[in-house]
């Protein structure tokens, strides 16, 4: 998600079970960072450097935790949802911050 205009970072909702197929993570970092914070119930954040497109990066990931009912019955009643089981207060996915460390 970067504007026309560069802001100097992006940012991403991704999920390890997503509901639409384009939000699942790519990269390795993403996929160590949203396994992390599933891990820890989203108690910390994820921190890490990687390398895109010749771009070094720090990455963040933050959890996006299921903070109402309908978080969870949207998600587990969802036709193309691939879990059906999310509680309240657990994990769903992260926001993924992206912050160039190139001048």
């Amino acid at each position: 998600m970067v504007s026309e205009k560069n802001v100097g970072f992006t940012y991403s909702l991704l999920s390890e079970w997503p509901i639409n197929k384009q939000n699942m993570p790519k990269t390795e970092v993403e996929k160590e960072g949203l396994k992390a914070i599933a891990a820890n119930s989203g108690t910390k954040p994820f921190y890490a450097e990687e390398e895109l497109g010749g771009t070094k990066y720090f990455t963040a990931v933050y959890a996006d935790v299921a903070v109402a009912e309908a978080c969870t019955s949207c998600h587990n009643d969802h036709k193309d949802s691939p879990r059906d089981d999310f509680k309240l207060g657990e994990v769903m996915g992260g926001v993924v911050i992206r912050i160039p460390l190139d001048s």
